[in-house]
């Protein structure tokens, strides 16, 4: 893969492991075309999503979460260096 600066979501952050893997399960459900990435930096696990080059796009995915009521707590735009797909049949 390749990598470039962008953007992704910080969709929760929490102790509750239980919390964190029904999120990453309903986040898989509604966008199964995003990546999501968890990580444990205790006492907290993360849960982040998608890999965006465009401010808008993530903030579009921000909408979705907020309107589906996914999370109760805040949602963080961060940037970060995100994978990109190369589209191995460009003519």
């Amino acid at each position: 893969p390749k990598f470039a600066k962008g953007f992704r979501l910080m969709v929760l952050s929490t102790n509750d492991r239980t919390q964190a893997m029904n999120l990453r399960a309903r986040l898989l459900q509604l966008f199964p075309e995003q990546k999501i990435y968890m990580s444990f930096q205790p006492p907290h696990i993360k849960v982040k999503l998608g890999n965006f080059l465009e401010k808008t796009e993530a903030e579009q995915y921000k909408k979705e979460i907020i309107l589906n009521k996914l999370v109760s707590t805040e949602i963080y735009l961060l940037p970060e260096i995100i994978e990109i797909k190369t589209e191995k049949n460009k003519e």
